[in-house]
């Protein structure tokens, strides 16, 4: 509390009464926490997050404490921030599940404040880039150059997806029958809930096909 003092004839000084109360935090530990081995996670697959900070004042606190992640374009993507109450000189530790929902770099931040306005600790400094997100695995069924065989006949298109035309050739005959082979030259692609591989047949036609038909070929 600051009250004013008078110490000499019409002059006064601000003075602050000793022991009131106060809150202060120390943030003691956070990961992901080292930009030169940022955690590498799949676009789509969620990121561990957390902050442990103790209350270094003398009275219960009620924190608002922040996460924040921005993508490449500097975006801010999440997560929500959560308040929590920590009685003098306790610890608490806040954790989140980040999603990465694309490829990048993500900077982090975590921020322990009153409210979304008052920042009382934040670390690191400055927002670091602590994340970063790779192209999500479709499938590792196939290599390319793997050798394949149809287990039960199916469309063979010109692209990936069931909207994209049938190829057209002298020995394709509506689909490829089961027991066909051929060697996987693309893919994989993920279009209308499929997983598809481009195929170049033994029998002279390539295209595309779902890999729920497809099976490796001995020595394939």
């Amino acid at each position: 509390m600051k009250f004013l003092v008078p110490v000499a004839m019409g002059l006064l000084i601000l003075a602050t009464v000793a022991g009131c109360s106060r809150v202060t935090v120390k943030i003691d530990s956070y990961s992901p926490r080292d930009p030169g081995s940022p955690l590498r996670v799949e676009a789509g697959k969620p990121v561990p997050l957390s902050v442990t900070f103790t209350n270094t004042g003398n009275r219960t606190g009620t924190f608002l404490v922040r996460a924040v992640v921005r993508d490449s374009l500097n975006v801010q993507v999440g997560p929500p921030s959560q308040t929590v109450t920590v009685d003098p000189g306790k610890s608490r530790t806040v954790t989140w599940e980040h999603i990465v929902t694309a490829p990048g770099t993500y900077t982090v931040q975590f921020i322990v404040g009153r409210d979304a306005n008052t920042t009382l600790a934040q670390v690191p400094a400055s927002p670091a880039p602590l994340i970063v997100g790779l192209p999500a695995v479709i499938s590792t069924a196939f290599q390319l150059g793997d050798r394949v065989r149809v287990t039960t006949a199916v469309n063979v298109r010109t692209g990936p997806g069931t909207t994209a035309s049938k190829v057209t050739h002298v020995n394709y005959r509506d689909v490829a029958p089961a027991g066909v082979e051929g060697k996987v030259i693309g893919g994989p692609d993920k279009a209308d809930g499929y997983v598809w591989w481009r195929v170049e047949f033994d029998a002279g036609y390539t295209g595309w096909c779902i890999e729920d038909a497809l099976t490796k070929a001995s020595g394939g």
